[in-house]
């Protein structure tokens, strides 16, 4: 071993020394309540260890676990890895690159030609005796669905220990591929995007969902009856394609939301402009029937009146509703206020995107349900707009943020198909919000057809 090699490793080592002594002079002072204490600290340390340096294989790696109130350090060339391979949503200082260029650096449970001889060994060991333990603990808790997802694991990764190999070729085939488009970018995103969906859909677990896939406001509560993992996923919401009517646009705020440089009162540069942009990609590019509604409900007797603009849009969505019954998807098209100078974009197709929100009144305030908002198609509107963020998480990685759950209904009551969108903000440009139209048009096209 090279003499330089041996001081990076000795200066590394020095550093955890120190980390470990700080820290563990933390964990005593917090003694044995403070677990939230605790797991920020346990991702802090493998934050610092990747910092380092300490993430290579050939080199050194650490894991931490909590036992009997204390916390171990253990030493190996694989623990670390795989931490951050199944972890890197929470460690916040770690590339989704970086995440991959580890995990790659280890090619399997039972490799032998690393210095660290018996860590693979070693490892699969931990993860036989750990594994157990939860499939205990869950049938001691009667989860029996959980026990059973931890044994499809367990079963899965003893089949195939090569999986972290089959990682790495596949990444160096699509290296190979024609780079003129922003696959290669985006992929790192999308798979990451991919390991949450994929973790929703077998664990079907509602407080995975709630964390990773909604914001809650502060002004509503959650009603987990509602939040049904498996009936929102699975929710039939295709449409088939017809010479009627189907889909209905339409802005309660048309007259007061534009964008940073739109200019004065020309409609073209509002929300409504946007609107009509959508509405033609989805008639011309996607062959659905759109009728399109620019009424600006927030002007009211000359004034803007926001409050009263969704009463006034309801009735008047009402009526067309009633005029046109083949109509099956309604889009109240918004652009957000955020009163900042937060700007909100993505790169897509290399083109500068306004990112969405789709938005959700649950009908229901801190306190609990509020019966005169009654919603007979909530179900229905939080499956279509789960939906819809999914599919845009596996075709565009940061283009949709989190479901927005508020108190209210927003006149979301009206249909099943009902999506709230919120675009982009005040800080961004008109063009910004058209760019942000053709993804949205193919992630609605794609869900309409089940796809």
């Amino acid at each position: 071993m090279k003499k330089n090699t041996i001081r990076k490793i000795r200066g590394r080592m020095v550093c955890v020394v120190i980390i470990l002594s700080l820290w563990t002079c933390m964990i005593i002072g917090t003694k044995t309540g403070s677990n939230n204490i605790i797991e920020s600290l346990n991702r802090h340390f493998n934050n610092i260890l990747l910092n380092i340096g300490m993430g290579s294989a050939d080199v050194l790696s650490a894991n931490i676990q909590k036992g009997d109130g204390k916390m171990k350090l253990i030493f190996g060339a694989c623990p670390l890895i795989n931490y951050i391979a199944e972890n890197n949503e929470d460690l916040e200082e770690m590339t989704d690159e970086g995440t991959d260029k580890i995990a790659m650096a280890y090619p399997g449970f039972s490799s032998r030609n690393k210095c660290w001889s018996g860590a693979g060994k070693d490892m699969a060991g931990g993860y036989d005796l750990f594994e157990k333990s939860d499939i205990k603990m869950a049938e001691i808790e009667g989860d029996n669905d959980s026990a059973a997802v931890i044994a499809e694991n367990k079963a899965a990764r003893l089949k195939d220990d090569k999986r972290v190999d089959e990682k790495k070729q596949t990444k160096e085939i699509i290296e190979k591929k024609d780079t003129k488009t922003t696959l290669k970018n985006t992929l790192p995103g999308v798979r990451v995007n991919l390991k949450m969906i994929n973790k929703l859909k077998k664990g079907k677990s509602r407080s995975y969902l709630l964390q990773k896939f909604y914001i809650t406001d502060s002004s509503t509560s959650i009603d987990n009856a509602i939040f049904n993992v498996d009936k929102l996923l699975n929710m039939d919401m295709t449409i088939k394609k017809s010479s009627k009517p189907q889909i209905l646009i339409f802005h309660t705020h048309g007259a007061s939301e534009a964008f940073a440089d739109s200019r004065g009162s020309r409609s073209s540069d509002s929300i409504i402009g946007v609107g009509s942009y959508l509405s033609k990609i989805l008639t011309e590019k996607y062959g659905y029937n759109v009728i399109h509604d620019k009424e600006p409900y927030d002007m009211i007797g000359g004034k803007i009146d926001r409050n009263r603009a969704y009463n006034k849009a309801g009735a008047a969505i009402n009526r067309t509703l009633k005029k046109y019954p083949s109509i099956k998807v309604v889009i109240d098209l918004h652009r957000d206020g955020v009163g900042n100078s937060v700007h909100r974009t993505t790169v897509i197709n290399g083109k500068s995107t306004a990112q969405v929100m789709f938005f959700n009144g649950l009908s229901r305030n801190s306190s609990g349900d509020i019966g005169y908002l009654y919603n007979p198609n909530l179900q229905g509107n939080l499956a279509f707009s789960l939906q819809m963020k999914i599919k845009c998480m596996e075709k565009y990685p940061d283009f949709a943020k989190p479901v927005y759950l508020k108190s209210y209904r927003y006149n979301m009551n009206l249909k099943k198909r009902y999506l709230l969108i919120e675009l982009g903000n005040e800080n961004n440009k008109v063009a910004e919000a058209k760019n942000a139209m053709r993804p949205l048009a193919e992630v609605l096209d794609c869900v309409l057809k089940g796809k």
